[in-house]
């Protein structure tokens, strides 16, 4: 399958789409659209999967994702009755100032952030988040010219925000861009669904209609690793969210996470993250 695109610009009433989400549980599939999107969460925690790259998400949290990006928001599970998912969500495309924004001098460190959404950034500085949270909020409310000065004020602020962080890799995006090539998203996609269970290279390889040689060196090729490199990769992330999340045993997360032995677990995420999963766990109590 490939990813959903989904268009949200659709009316002449407004240049952009600003809008809340609020319900029990909050899933959008592995989609991808031409507009940029900005969202922060107001509540709830989930799993982000973004490009080629899978992290946990939580309340406070603030996300601008590039044109053309696939990713899936998928919100963890609660039965409480009082638990709902709610963030605000932001739609624009990336020319709707009009052509003659990419000349002017003083929009030089909005056009670069929106140059570097292409990757999808997570914003960590807490004054700027908690600043576009509260020009977000005001953003729905608003009507008419002065919605323009609040996204230009929230750009702004992201854009010379001391604290950015990239979240796709440069061969993900690269292997987008290069003609959209379906059959790299559709592997994506394909591993997503898939990488809590054990996935032989010829059963991938079936879903783009290829052999498994062809393709080894076919993926290879367009993200500049290997298959099994991207399968740990994904794995030792979505462990991440299961140790300081949900506060899985090391063993845990690594059988959740689709290892098959312990041994591997550490050395993947070892060589992955540069520290043992007890040094993570550390590291991670300590912030």
């Amino acid at each position: 399958m490939k990813p959903v695109l989904m268009r949200h610009i659709e009316t002449t009433a407004e240049s952009f789409k600003s809008w809340t989400n609020a319900n029990p549980y909050l899933h959008n599939p592995w989609h991808y659209h031409p507009e940029l999107e900005i969202t922060v969460i107001i509540k709830g925690k989930g799993t982000l999967f973004v490009g080629d790259k899978i992290l946990n998400y939580r309340e406070n949290e603030l996300f601008l994702i590039g044109p053309n990006l696939p990713h899936e928001w998928r919100s963890d599970i609660d039965k409480s009755n009082d638990y709902y998912s709610q963030n605000i969500a932001v739609h624009f495309i990336k020319n709707f100032p009009g052509i003659d924004f990419e000349k002017i001098i003083e929009a030089t460190p909005i056009r670069n952030l929106l140059k570097q959404s292409f990757m999808g950034i997570k914003v960590t500085e807490e004054s700027t988040m908690k600043f576009v949270k509260e020009k977000l909020f005001l953003l729905i409310e608003t009507k008419g010219i002065e919605r323009i000065n609040i996204l230009f004020s929230i750009l702004n602020a992201i854009a010379t925000s001391s604290n950015l962080e990239l979240l796709s890799s440069h061969s993900f995006v690269n292997s987008i861009d290069e003609g959209q090539n379906h059959k790299i998203i559709q592997v994506y996609k394909y591993v997503i669904s898939n990488f809590k269970n054990q996935i032989p290279i010829d059963q991938v390889a079936q879903q783009v209609h290829m052999t498994s040689t062809s393709f080894c060196r076919f993926f290879k090729k367009s993200t500049n690793k290997s298959f099994i490199q991207y399968i740990n990769e994904i794995r030792v992330g979505y462990s991440c969210k299961l140790l300081i999340e949900e506060n899985y045993t090391i063993s845990e997360a690594a059988y959740e996470s689709g290892f098959e032995n312990i041994s591997n677990f550490n050395k993947q995420f070892k060589k992955i993250k540069k520290l043992t999963p007890t040094e993570f766990i550390a590291l991670q109590s300590r912030k």
